[in-house]
């Protein structure tokens, strides 16, 4: 009984533990409940939170990165305006005498590249090249006789019979002092009045020296007493005389190369700038005013027209064409007038061959310069007719076959009409477009005296032949400075004409000078009151 009243208040004990338990259950099922619910609100707070940050974080990098990207976008933009002016700047400080028409006086010290073409050539004398040695002339004789030469002989031999020659050539330079004498009552010219003159070898060495050998008044007169042993010192002023004097004397010379020019099948033409301390104004064309610089020089123009046989030097205050008509020269001609593509020229004369060694170079400075490839085919292209031409020419062929000039011409136009397809994918004010569009223009406005050269054998590829005769003139500038007065310059292109005219036609310059200082003898003696 003991035992089942134990067990019965076991059960009991045990379902009101269970009872409480069941309570405590319900209760924390109720919390859990209560949990669960914060849970998913807190959850969905958390979500909301992430995605209004996210939002924010999103906005706030938008907003940062917008101007930073437009930023960036102006950036770029001006980072490739820059390189675009930098390739510009650097196009132009690249220019030189060998790739666009800069003369070669402006390269400065900058070394200039070599623009012929290669050739499969070696270097020096070709096969079949006539070399040549010292040689005695074979009038030697005769000019001694002439007192041109003088022919000593040193003997070494002891009169032997068997001998060799050998010959040394030399000058020698010595003061001769002529006395003269005339009679009492016989009246003489003013160059002989003062009691010592200069004779015509002195004045016929310093025309030649000022001329040819580019040498300042100072170093001249230092010259002759070096070589005098200080007997001939010619002063300044003496010096100055000498080069007015010849310069008077050779207008019928220059009257002569004016013919010879207007009477020649071309003219090639180019001019420079010189500096002067007096310069001319034309207030109108029978006025004129001389005008002198103050601690400065002008800029004066000084124009060559030339042709194998004959140079003419001009000097005009401008580079206008006001200062060509009154040069009378390409009004009155009617041949092939070559120059450098100065369009005051295309006015004058019935055909004009443009330098199409300007053109090459301006060809290679777009290739070179604006990476414009095109400008390579044209350039071949040049140099191929060029060569075609002095094949025909070497074959004494002087006239290019219509065909062939007609497949020359046509290709003129297809290689133009490349270049305009080129032109057209270029953005405007891209690099080099103007360049290339310029060059185009000139190549179809100007495709007559471009192809003129191979249309008319006469008319030349180059206008080099106007430019050698202007390069000693910026020669004489740069080793002698500016001229002090107009009238020094317009006698220095006056001797300059005859010297390089007698130059090409082959005559001995000194004698010629010589000629022009003698004095018949009819003028030195003249009998009083005559």
């Amino acid at each position: 009984m003991d035992y089942n009243r134990s067990l019965i208040k076991q059960i009991e004990e045990l379902t009101l533990e269970n009872e409480a338990l069941k309570n405590e259950n319900s209760k924390l099922r109720a919390e859990n409940s209560d949990l669960k619910a914060d849970n998913r609100l807190l959850h969905a707070k958390i979500a909301s939170l992430e995605d209004s940050i996210d939002a924010k974080i999103a906005l706030a990098v938008e907003r940062m990165v917008t101007p930073l990207r437009i930023k960036i976008s102006e950036l770029e933009a001006e980072i490739a305006r820059k390189d675009i002016e930098i390739l510009r700047l650097k196009a132009i400080i690249d220019k030189d005498s060998s790739n666009s028409s800069k003369p070669s006086s402006s390269d400065g010290f900058k070394k200039i590249p070599n623009n012929r073409e290669k050739s499969n050539k070696k270097q020096g004398g070709q096969e079949g090249h006539k070399g040549t040695s010292l040689k005695i002339p074979e009038n030697l004789d005769t000019l001694v006789k002439e007192g041109k030469a003088v022919k000593r002989l040193l003997d070494y031999t002891d009169g032997s019979k068997e001998y060799i020659s050998k010959w040394v050539i030399d000058v020698e330079v010595m003061t001769v002092y002529t006395e003269i004498r005339y009679p009492v009552e016989m009246q003489l010219p003013p160059e002989m009045q003062p009691e010592v003159v200069y004779g015509s070898g002195i004045k016929a060495i310093t025309v030649l020296l000022q001329q040819e050998g580019i040498i300042a008044v100072k170093r001249l007169s230092d010259f002759f007493s070096a070589v005098t042993g200080g007997l001939v010192n010619p002063s300044k002023g003496t010096i100055e005389a000498i080069m007015s004097r010849f310069a008077n004397s050779i207008d019928s010379d220059i009257a002569k190369i004016k013919d010879d020019l207007l009477n020649g099948l071309v003219i090639n033409t180019d001019d420079t700038q010189m500096r002067c301390s007096e310069t001319q104004e034309y207030e109108d064309k029978d006025y004129v005013t001389l005008k002198t610089a103050e601690k400065t020089t002008f800029g004066v123009n000084i124009r060559t027209y030339s042709n194998d046989n004959a140079t003419l030097y001009t000097v005009n205050p401008k580079k206008d064409d006001d200062g060509v008509v009154r040069d009378g020269i390409l009004p009155a001609f009617h041949g092939i007038l070559a120059h450098d593509h100065d369009k005051k020229f295309y006015k004058y004369s019935d055909k004009n061959a443009t330098c199409c060694e300007h053109l090459l170079r301006d060809l290679k400075g777009l290739r070179d310069l604006y990476n414009c490839e095109w400008a390579d085919g044209l350039r071949n292209f040049l140099l191929e007719m060029n060569k075609y031409k002095k094949a025909d020419l070497f074959s004494e062929n002087n006239k290019c076959n219509t065909e062939t000039l007609l497949g020359y011409s046509g290709q003129y136009d297809l290689l133009v009409a490349d270049g305009e397809k080129t032109l057209e994918v270029m953005e405007k004010k891209s690099f080099g477009h103007d360049e290339l569009r310029k060059m185009l223009a000139r190549l179809r406005d100007y495709k007559d005296a471009y192809l003129l050269f191979i249309r008319d054998y006469a008319a030349p590829f180059t206008n080099n032949l106007a430019e050698r005769d202007l390069r000693s003139c910026k020669t004489k500038q740069k080793i002698s400075g500016c001229f002090r007065t107009w009238k020094g310059i317009t006698e220095f292109a006056k001797t300059k004409s005859v010297i390089s005219t007698w130059k090409k036609q082959g005559l001995d310059l000194f004698v010629k000078i010589h000629e022009k200082f003698q004095i018949p003898h009819s003028e030195i003696i003249t009998p009083s009151g005559q």
